[in-house]
């Protein structure tokens, strides 16, 4: 087990760890649990993305495959207010770009059990349990590739803008959209298939919550409305979401630098929302469309995720729909080998009963 600073990312592989930070004493630091560990009864197979307010885990329970998110120090009411917006929205008609939620303990039922907790290092750690996808996070995709094909990044970015507006309609909103967040994979046609690993505040209603804090996201992925604390927050602010998305993978970086760069003076600069161009002048609209969202003036971008859908989708082709795997029929398998071994059975019989 190691752990980590969120905010200067200093690890510390002896669980001993003095932190740049003067607001992150080292008691509060994030545990992450190394291959081969055990979280309780569930093994950890490794990290998959690391964000400030939750880790995910490939991860398995008894012999099933699983997602595993465990809430860091400070985000645990995130974590158990997630869990019941991905069981309001499962009992609905959940997205299939969202994952399954599983049932935190295996006898127990979902609705009982959203989510679950275990006392590691005598501190009580949260969780939730989701069914397993395969993919890369798009984080991590982007240090092979920074800046993909634009046609798959629009995709990327339209396949998210679906989840949010299926969210939005359930009247919940998402503001922490970012690429730690995003899980891609790509199928037999070299189609990215884009799933979101988290529901964001689910439900913060009108303006910014008292509860929000820099846990629920990196300060250059959040809204200026958000860093201000000077609200509202509305659809618009997932609008900046998807804008920051879009222009990162247009650009090859994201708009705001963060790396190396303390909280304060990345939210100078998004509150300023000084960022040069994409440079993409290979394209037509597109890099219009990611820098009309990240304007700071919530008033001057897409007012709902539908018209920014729209706009984007307008400079694209269609995605493909993806060619479901053929289910080899047993039931017609064994009709057949049926059919067969009666056959020959009649046939030899037949041939028994001939005179010699």
């Amino acid at each position: 087990m190691k752990r980590i600073c969120q905010k200067c990312n200093v690890i510390s592989h002896d669980l001993n760890l003095w932190c740049q930070e003067k607001d992150c004493p080292a008691e509060n630091a994030t545990e992450i649990f190394d291959d081969g560990e055990w979280f309780g009864p569930i093994e950890i197979v490794q990290p998959i993305a690391i964000t400030r307010s939750a880790i995910i885990y490939h991860a398995r329970r008894q012999e099933e495959e699983i997602l595993l998110k465990i809430a860091n120090v400070g985000s645990e009411e995130k974590l158990r207010s997630e869990a019941k917006a991905f069981l309001q929205l499962a009992q609905s008609g959940q997205h299939p770009s969202l994952p399954t939620l599983l049932p935190a303990h295996p006898q127990g039922t979902i609705e009982h059990h959203p989510y679950g907790w275990t006392v590691i290092n005598g501190r009580i750690k949260y969780f939730e349990v989701f069914a397993y996808e395969d993919g890369a996070v798009l984080s991590n995709m982007l240090l092979k590739n920074p800046q993909p094909w634009y046609q798959h990044a629009g995709w990327i970015v339209l396949a998210v803008a679906d989840v949010i507006l299926y969210l939005h309609r359930a009247k919940k909103l998402h503001l922490c959209l970012k690429p730690d967040v995003i899980l891609v994979r790509f199928d037999k046609d070299n189609i990215p298939r884009t799933m979101v690993l988290d529901l964001g505040v689910a439900d913060p209603g009108p303006n910014i919550p008292a509860f929000w804090d820099d846990n629920y996201n990196l300060p250059a992925y959040t809204a200026p409305e958000i860093v201000s604390r000077r609200g509202p927050v509305s659809p618009a602010t997932d609008v900046y979401g998807l804008g920051i998305l879009l222009y990162e993978l247009l650009a090859g970086h994201p708009p705001y630098e963060f790396h190396l760069k303390r909280d304060d003076a990345v939210f100078r600069d998004v509150l300023r929302g000084r960022f040069a161009k994409t440079g993409r002048i290979d394209l037509k609209e597109i890099p219009d469309i990611a820098e009309r969202s990240l304007s700071p003036n919530a008033n001057q971008r897409f007012q709902d995720v539908a018209q920014f859908a729209e706009a984007l989708s307008r400079n694209l082709p269609k995605i493909p729909a993806e060619k479901k795997k053929r289910k080899f029929n047993w039931r017609l398998f064994f009709i057949i080998i049926g059919a067969l071994l009666a056959i020959s059975l009649v046939i030899g019989l037949a041939i028994s009963l001939v005179p010699v």
